[in-house]
C-alpha cells in the first residue's frame, strides 16, 4: 500500500507538463554534455535524472531513501540509461558523496516546505563541488487575502449538519488547519500579493521561518483567509510557480483560515504574523496570528491559530 501510494504520487507529478517543462528547460541551460556530474536528493522514479542523462550528464547519483529506489532502478535498465547509480537512502544519511557539479532536488510541495527542502538542500551543499551549481537556487513565498468567501464555504460546513447540534468545538479544530485548494485570482484582494519569505538556496538556511505581512484597506471588505503560493527559480531565466495568476500545476495553492472572517473599514490595517518549523523531527507547523488596527492604532479581533491544535490523528 505504501508503494502504491508513492507510485501515484509519481504519476500526479510526472503528469504535470508545466512542473516537467521547466525542469528540462533548466536541465538544457547548466549540463555541459560529457562533463557535468549530478546529485539527484529525493530522486524518486528518476526522471529528474532520466533527463539529465539524455541532455548529456556524464553520470547521475541518485539518492531516494523509498522503495522507489528499487522501481527507479529497473526503470532505467528498461529505458537503456546506463551511468546512473542508485542509493536507497536518505541523502542525509549518506557519509562521504562524491562531489558533483549540479544537485537537483524536487522537494517541493504545495506548502513550499512541507517536504522539508530547506533541511535537504542545507545538508546537499556537502555534495558539490566548488563553483557547482543547485537546482533550485532560490524560494520565493507569497500570500494574499481571500475576500470571497467561496473558499471558506467548501471547509465550514459545521452549521449545516442536520440535527440540533452546536459545532464550536469542531469549526475551531477545522480552523486550526491549512487546506489546499484551488484559488482564483478573483478570490483575492485586488493588488493584495505580499512577498513574505525569500530562501537563497546557495547558502545555508534556517528552518525556523519568521514574517509580519500587513495590508491597509481603503475599501470595505471581508477577509476569510489567507492564500499561499511560492515560486522558484530553477536556472536562469526558468522559474517554476504556483501562483493562482499563472499556469496551473498539479501544486495547488495553499489556503489558511481565520477562526472568524473579519470585516474591514476604510483606514483600517490588516496584519498577520507567520512562523514556519520545517526541520525534520517537526516535518511541518504553521502558526499564524492576525490582528485588525484601527486608524489609531488600536488592536481588533486578535485571532491565534496553529496546525498543532488542528491536525488530528
Amino acid at each position: 500500500m505504501y508503494l502504491m501510494s508513492l507510485i501515484e504520487y509519481q504519476r500526479v507529478i510526472l503528469a504535470d507538463p508545466v512542473r516537467n517543462r521547466a525542469f528540462s528547460d533548466a536541465l538544457k541551460k547548466l549540463i555541459v554534455p560529457g562533463v557535468t556530474t549530478v546529485a539527484d536528493i529525493g530522486a524518486g522514479t528518476g526522471y529528474l535524472s532520466f533527463l539529465a542523462r539524455k541532455l548529456g550528464a556524464k553520470e547521475c547519483h541518485l539518492y531516494e531513501v523509498s522503495e522507489l529506489s528499487d522501481v527507479s532502478r529497473g526503470l532505467a535498465k528498461e529505458n537503456d540509461i546506463t551511468s546512473c547509480y542508485f542509493v536507497h537512502k536518505h541523502s542525509t544519511e549518506v557519509k562521504n558523496p562524491p562531489n558533483v557539479d549540479l544537485i537537483i532536488s524536487e522537494t517541493f510541495g504545495n506548502f513550499a516546505l512541507e517536504e522539508s527542502i530547506i533541511g535537504n538542500l542545507n545538508d546537499a551543499q556537502r555534495f558539490l563541488k566548488p563553483g557547482g551549481t543547485m537546482v533550485p537556487s532560490t524560494l520565493r513565498q507569497f500570500i494574499a487575502p481571500v475576500i470571497f468567501d467561496r473558499i471558506q464555504q467548501t471547509i465550514d460546513t459545521w452549521s449545516g449538519i442536520e440535527g440540533d447540534f452546536t459545532w464550536k468545538a469542531a469549526h475551531e479544530v477545522a480552523m486550526n488547519n491549512m487546506y489546499v485548494k484551488e484559488i482564483r485570482p478573483e478570490d483575492l484582494l485586488k493588488e493584495g500579493t505580499r512577498e513574505w519569505d525569500r530562501i537563497d538556496f546557495t547558502k545555508h538556511n534556517k528552518e525556523i521561518r519568521h514574517a509580519k505581512v500587513e495590508w491597509h484597506f481603503l475599501q470595505p471588505a471581508t477577509c476569510n483567509g489567507f492564500c499561499l503560493w511560492w515560486e522558484s527559480d530553477l536556472a536562469p531565466g526558468v522559474t517554476l510557480s504556483t501562483s493562482p495568476f499563472t499556469e496551473r500545476t498539479h501544486w495547488q495553492q495553499i489556503y489558511l483560515p481565520l477562526l472568524e472572517p473579519v470585516s474591514l473599514k476604510p483606514n483600517e490595517t490588516l496584519e498577520i504574523t507567520l512562523g514556519v518549523d520545517s526541520r525534520y523531527d517537526v516535518r511541518i507547523n504553521v502558526v499564524w496570528k492576525t490582528t485588525v488596527k484601527d486608524s489609531q492604532g488600536k488592536a481588533l479581533h486578535p485571532q491565534s491559530q496553529d496546525i498543532r491544535r488542528g491536525f488530528l490523528t
